[in-house]
């Protein structure tokens, strides 16, 4: 099989000749950009610079070459914008811990005057930064910018600024991306826009120069309650907003991509889920429903849902939604055990992840215990498809390159690649 056909066998819940395999291939599976250079290092490829396709999570581009090594299935069509709003192109440098990476053009750093640095939206420096990474910080976290919020003055087109149709040029620009990478093989997976009905990295507005409306997650976490006619009618035209993008990128696109990345909204913690199935059924099943509804009547797509967190009990109402499949299947919290997650949901939903703890086991453990766990899950959630091994999320900073390595080796040695 190809890598495309093998991703596709693992959607249909078919047996693939074996596992399929992620590194980089959406926004949620990448890797810091230091643990991206230290990998080129150890497996012996060219030394560049490593570009940082989101100054938010500062994840690396993983290149085909480095592909190539870890065995990944999966293409991600580069991003075109990162969280604040830079455009990925007309890289320059930066130095990063020490190291030179590459950085978005219109990307404006400035010194904190403590150690650390600033970021604005879009890299405008007319207004308030949107991002602060503190002294021997590793990312950018959002800063709370927006005015109070006033229910008598209450504009729901206030909280769709940052949700707009993909224009003409993006999409020229993912054509051109798209037919980069059709001959890897690879399946190609797309996120082209924020239509994710309220994901904690966009509520602050990042990439907005003047966020308004609700824009602090306390709030917005209790809007659904306090301000429901408010929530429907973001919810309503966003949902409108993305079928209408996805109308365009199929038009444009075709069936060449495989997989679309709806959403990242989280709904769980270590604990359990933080949501009320009833509030879930009222606000996110009806729209979460339209978006994939359409993908599914007029396309070959399969949509992927990011929710950390023991989201056991929520996982019947996303299959519900009409997602296709689940990241990143945080086994490490409450609820979310493996054989349970198969043996309940591995029918009736793709499992993306949950191949390693990048919590304790990845960063901390010992070689011989990362391979003992990824090659516990592989036997797990690969029988009879239905799995793209992946870690838990993303693999930050400062996790032992030879822990990584181990990973990497389990796979292929449970895929019978070594």
């Amino acid at each position: 099989m190809t890598s495309r056909e093998r991703v596709k066998a693992s959607f249909a819940h078919k047996q693939p000749d074996k596992m399929a395999v992620d590194f980089g291939g959406f926004c949620c599976s990448q890797m810091n950009a230091l643990v991206v250079e230290e990998l080129r290092d150890y497996y012996g490829l060219p030394k560049e610079p490593v570009k940082i396709i989101d100054m938010s999570t500062m994840t690396g581009m993983v290149d085909p070459d480095l592909k190539d090594v870890m065995g990944s299935d999966v293409q991600m069509l580069d991003p075109r914008y990162d969280t604040f709003g830079h455009t990925n192109d007309n890289w320059k440098e930066w130095k990063y811990h020490g190291k030179t990476v590459l950085i978005p053009g219109n990307c404006t750093v400035d010194d904190d005057g403590n150690g650390g640095y600033y970021v604005y939206p879009m890299g405008d420096t007319s207004v308030k930064p949107s991002g602060h990474m503190p002294a021997d910080g590793f990312y950018f976290d959002n800063i709370m910018r927006s005015p109070e919020f006033d229910e008598d003055e209450a504009d729901p087109a206030d909280n769709l600024e940052d949700c707009q149709v993909i224009s003409d040029e993006d999409l020229a620009y993912y054509r051109k991306v798209a037919d980069k990478y059709k001959e890897s093989g690879r399946a190609l997976t797309l996120s082209p826009g924020y239509y994710a009905l309220g994901d904690a990295a966009n509520i602050p507005g990042p990439n907005i120069r003047n966020p308004k409306g609700i824009r602090s997650l306390e709030e917005w976490y209790m809007a659904p309650l306090l301000y429901p006619d408010y929530v429907h009618a973001i919810f309503e035209e966003q949902s409108n907003r993305a079928i209408k993008t996805f109308e365009k990128c199929y038009e444009v696109l075709g069936n060449d991509i495989d997989v679309m990345y709806i959403c990242g909204t989280d709904f769980g913690t270590q604990r359990g889920p933080f949501v009320n199935p009833d509030v879930f059924k009222e606000f996110y099943l009806p729209y979460y429903k339209k978006m994939n509804g359409w993908i599914h009547q007029h396309t070959e797509w399969k949509t992927l849902k990011h929710c950390c967190g023991g989201i056991f009990p929520i996982l019947p109402l996303l299959i519900e939604g009409e997602f296709d499949a689940v990241n990143p299947v945080q086994c490490s919290a409450a609820g979310m055990d493996p054989q349970t997650l198969k043996d309940t949901y591995g029918k009736d939903i793709l499992f993306w992840g949950g191949g390693v703890d990048t919590q304790k086991v990845l960063p901390f453990g010992t070689p011989e215990e990362v391979k003992d766990q990824v090659k516990e899950r592989c036997e797990i959630f690969s029988k009879d498809g239905g799995y793209i091994f992946n870690t838990i999320h993303i693999i930050q900073a400062n996790t032992p390159v030879k822990n990584i390595a181990a990973m990497i080796e389990a796979v292929k040695e449970f895929n019978g690649d070594k």
